[in-house]
């Protein structure tokens, strides 16, 4: 059976005598095309590299369908720098604050009047000081070791991008990376600051962004296919 490398999937070519028309299909995270007997190879190619948007758009929905929402109860998993830390709700009597311990995340509170939506503002509110540090410390760090200084740099909260650059050289980053492993994070960065050498996605940009993170591809590609689990 053909199969055909998409831009982060596979797609199985599927021919058949009977049929006069083609069509992608996408179910259980498998793409396949299916196409009259008499087209090429190429004709599936071609149709796959037109619809890569699409399949990928429509990948990530069916993993986000899969991906258990949150409860914000005691045991609950939230992922922070990449690795899995239990929620724990312990009684206080002080407005919600969140600690973090080596295996949990502590939620103090008075837990009689806090709500799931008080609950997942005090994460929130914890993981993007987490990221106000972390990011910028890090993006200062990277910068020097590349010789690539941004004016500014902001954390922001983003529902479809990882990070920007402006013009005059001010870098923005989503806190919610700070759900990512610390490597996915670095990529981020790169790439970030990559534009303020080039505002464009040209060959030349990605030479620089592989120069400085020779594992790019495999990062980019992780968050394709990982960057819906980052959610509180």
């Amino acid at each position: 059976m053909q199969t055909i490398q998409g831009d982060g999937f596979i797609v199985t070519v599927i021919k058949s005598s009977r049929r006069k028309t083609s069509a992608l299909k996408i179910k259980d995270q498998l793409v396949s095309i299916h196409i009259p007997s008499r087209l090429p190879l190429k004709f599936a190619r071609d149709f796959v590299l037109q619809k890569t948007s699409w399949i990928q758009k429509k990948l990530a929905e069916q993993s986000q369908k899969e991906t258990p929402e949150k409860q914000f109860i005691d045991g609950d998993v939230f992922l922070f720098l990449g690795k899995e830390y239990t929620l724990r709700l312990i009684q206080a009597d002080t407005s919600a604050s969140v600690t973090k311990t080596s295996f949990e995340l502590e939620l103090h509170g008075r837990l009689n009047r806090l709500s799931i939506t008080a609950i997942r503002t005090a994460l929130i509110r914890w993981y993007k000081q987490q990221a106000e540090h972390y990011l910028t410390s890090r993006t200062a760090e990277i910068a020097r070791e590349i010789d690539l200084t941004p004016t500014s740099i902001t954390v922001k909260t983003y529902k479809a991008r990882w990070g920007s650059c402006g013009v005059r050289g001010d870098v923005q980053f989503n806190w919610k990376l700070m759900l990512a492993p610390p490597d996915i994070i670095d990529y981020v960065i790169i790439h970030e600051l990559c534009h303020l050498k080039h505002h464009n996605h040209s060959a030349l940009f990605w030479h620089l962004v592989e120069h400085n993170s020779p594992t790019f591809k495999a990062s980019r590609q992780w968050l394709k296919s990982n960057g819906h689990c980052l959610e509180i």
